[in-house]
């Protein structure tokens, strides 16, 4: 299963995805992937029967809600599901940017504080605050 699943080309995809964040790490403990930082479990994947790529990650109940009665790609986690676990079907054509935030914000509810806030520090995040202020300092003079 694994080298089947590491020449997927969404595979890779989703993990190059995963490989940005702070201490995740892939894990395969029960013939698919799940990624985990800090020991728990923050997204995973496989493919459905039918041959359609199928990431599990965490939510907000409110966002779940949310998507789950108004998009049909999206489900409640059967195991998950209680804490705000959702399935997302990625179908031929996904929006990668949408499934990147996802996973990303998956990850900020899983990860611990420190972790999480590592994010903020990145590098595209801090470009806007130093236009901000160099904006404040322009004003001044």
């Amino acid at each position: 299963m694994a080298s089947r699943m590491a020449s997927d080309p969404v595979h890779e995809r989703l993990l190059a995805i995963v490989k940005k964040l702070p201490e995740a790490v892939e894990d395969w403990p029960w013939g698919s992937i799940h990624c985990k930082v800090a020991g728990k479990i923050f997204v995973g994947w496989s493919r459905d029967a039918d041959g359609v790529m199928s990431v599990g990650l965490r939510t907000t109940p409110e966002l779940q809600a949310t998507l789950v009665s108004s998009d049909p790609r999206f489900s409640i986690a059967k195991y998950t599901g209680k804490y705000g676990g959702i399935d997302l079907r990625l179908g031929a054509r996904p929006n990668w940017a949408e499934v990147e935030q996802l996973i990303v914000e998956s990850y900020r509810i899983v990860a611990p504080k420190r972790l999480a806030r590592l994010l903020e520090r990145a590098p595209t995040r801090k470009a806007p605050a130093k236009k901000q202020a160099s904006q404040r300092k322009a004003r001044k003079h």
